[in-house]
């Protein structure tokens, strides 16, 4: 299973959305890529700024392997970050 954190508007693909709740979503896909796991999700590309693999920052998540025991963090377009 893949853990995927959540922020701003898409906690609501989450079990837990509200704001005083970790959202956190698990994909079941033992392998892929973070498309491919977000798609899972219903999350489309466009609705995603920034994304975090495992802590680190990644300017590139698409085509980024993942695999069960992995932790991704996804943030909304409306929430961009500025990471230097």
């Amino acid at each position: 299973m893949i853990e995927v954190h959540l922020y701003g508007g898409l906690r609501r693909h989450a079990a837990q959305a509200g704001p005083h709740q970790a959202s956190v979503a698990w994909v079941d896909l033992p392998e892929g890529t973070v498309a491919q796991a977000l798609a899972r999700l219903g999350i489309e590309r466009s609705a995603v700024s920034n994304v975090f693999v495992n802590g680190r920052y990644d300017a590139a998540p698409w085509e980024r392997r993942v695999r069960s025991g992995d932790r991704v963090g996804v943030f909304p377009a409306d929430m961009r970050l500025l990471y230097v």
